[in-house]
């Protein structure tokens, strides 16, 4: 496995020049976009923009060429035309430059000879020059502690999360999508054609940065299958890693390759491989993302029982069928148990406490909480979900969140006073107003350390997975880089 600080420069870069930028086009290119991330993300060293008009851009002076930046260089980022990659190469290998990050396409993605014998050329420059390239055609890296970004809103905090990813568009969506998620990233790597610096480098790095606590990878394709499957088996043995594999079917494969010229290969080569490299397979983004929540913010049960808790039998119905049919358990309750609950409230007309509990209209009373402990003190339950249906109220359109806190007080105390691992569900987004309540009601859950989750069957895939993953490879420690 390649030594911890071996692409460390990378991340950790002194400092950043942008070609390609236009004075006159501030935010309305690329290259300008680069700089106003690397601006808000508070990079510390100098930036130099390059543009062989000159000029002037955010207080910045714009350089003619690489040559006529006047300091020590070491990361450059490129968005210029294919055909000026090789000259800009050159001045970079002159200039002692470290690494080239390529936004460029027009490479071998395109499938053309033309294409595939520039991206080799390029390939060899930099080696001559001593050069390591990210790319082409590529986001590049998003590193919060170095203060590298490819967009402008990405998050200044960093956490445990690694992401690697062969998609650009793919690596800003989920950055994004994470983010509001309650996910924070170590690093995240757009890396593209992988012409050089590839999906198996990075993983062999990261198994080893001790900022990233869990990995997870979007690949379309490899160049070398069997290191790729090495370097998972290797990185899985020290961290989860979670895989999304994109262009499993022929269309899908076909997709891969015009895009980032990636050998996709069978959906049955691709399930081996991911299965027997011990890695946690899913086949969403958003899947993913479940992944990170459940990881960050759920403690490992000691087993597959839960205690669902609900308002409406219908819903009470939908949601045991998705626990049972991801292999999880809901026990029945013994008689004792159900007449505890029972005492809680004002009267059992309407509700069943036989597990899944509905408490129907008492689940918006302060009984709610007497429930919710009583279940989580019972030792015949593993894990608590609390299930908020934000269309179900038939008196009003929507829940808003002053009326959602309260129920929601009731639940981070109880998980406050007794420690059992316990999740949240918000569902049944049918307003506006309950979007809006559904994100507030998550922020305060992820601050009590409750993850939450957006539907029942995304939940029980989630905790499915992550049960499986303790039960074969032991438990999650905060040492590799996770929460405590």
């Amino acid at each position: 496995m390649a030594s911890n600080t071996d692409l460390d420069f990378l991340f950790n870069p002194q400092s950043v020049a942008i070609v390609g930028v236009s004075a006159s086009q501030a935010w309305d290119n690329v290259a300008g976009t680069y700089l106003g991330a690397l601006l808000r993300c508070d990079f510390k060293g100098p930036i130099y923009p390059i543009n062989p008009k000159g000029g002037e851009i955010q207080g910045l002076r714009i350089y003619a060429g690489i040559k006529d930046v006047p300091d020590p260089l070491d990361y450059v980022i490129c968005c210029i035309p294919a055909r000026s990659v090789p000259q800009l190469v050159k001045d970079c290998a002159a200039k002692g430059v470290k690494a080239i990050q390529f936004f460029t396409s027009g490479f071998g993605e395109t499938g053309t000879e033309e294409g595939r014998r520039l991206e080799a050329e390029i390939c060899d420059l930099a080696h001559d020059g001593g050069i390591r390239l990210v790319g082409p055609n590529c986001m590049g890296i998003y590193c919060p502690r170095g203060g590298l970004s490819f967009t402008m809103d990405c998050s200044k905090e960093s956490g445990p999360v690694a992401f690697i990813c062969q998609s650009g568009g793919n690596a800003i969506y989920f950055t994004r999508h994470a983010a509001q998620r309650g996910v924070r990233f170590s690093k995240v790597v757009s890396y593209g054609n992988a012409a050089d610096v590839t999906e198996s480098d990075l993983l062999d790095y990261l198994a080893a940065d001790p900022e990233s606590g869990i990995i997870a990878v979007y690949i379309e394709g490899v160049r070398d299958g069997k290191r790729f499957g090495r370097a998972l088996r290797e990185a899985a043995k020290v961290k989860p890693v979670i895989v999304m594999k994109g262009g499993c079917t022929e269309a899908g494969a076909r997709a891969a390759a015009s895009h980032t010229g990636a050998l996709a290969g069978s959906a049955r080569i691709w399930g081996g491989l991911l299965r027997q490299a011990g890695v946690i397979p899913v086949a969403t983004l958003e899947e993913l993302a479940d992944m990170f929540v459940t990881f960050l913010y759920l403690p490992v049960p000691q087993g597959r029982r839960l205690g669902s808790i609900h308002i409406g039998g219908g819903a009470a119905v939908v949601a045991t069928d998705s626990w049972v049919s991801a292999g999880l358990v809901l026990p029945s309750l013994p008689q004792e148990m159900q007449d505890k609950l029972g005492s809680f409230l004002s009267t059992r007309a309407g509700v069943s406490l036989n597990n899944p509990v509905d408490l129907a209209r008492q689940f918006y009373s302060p009984a709610v909480y007497s429930v919710v402990k009583a279940l989580a003190e019972y030792s015949g339950i593993d894990i608590i979900v609390v299930h908020f249906p934000l269309g179900t109220t038939p008196v009003v359109s929507s829940f808003p969140k002053e009326s959602a806190f309260p129920l929601l007080d009731n639940v981070t105390r109880v998980h406050r006073e007794t420690r059992k691992p316990m999740v949240v569900v918000i569902d049944q987004l049918a307003t506006a107003e309950a979007w809006e309540t559904a994100f507030a009601c998550q922020q305060k859950c992820h601050q009590a350390g409750i993850p939450v989750y957006f539907s029942m069957n995304s939940a029980a895939r989630a905790i499915s997975r992550f049960l499986c993953y303790h039960e074969h490879r032991g438990g999650w420690q905060a040492d590799n880089g996770g929460p405590d």
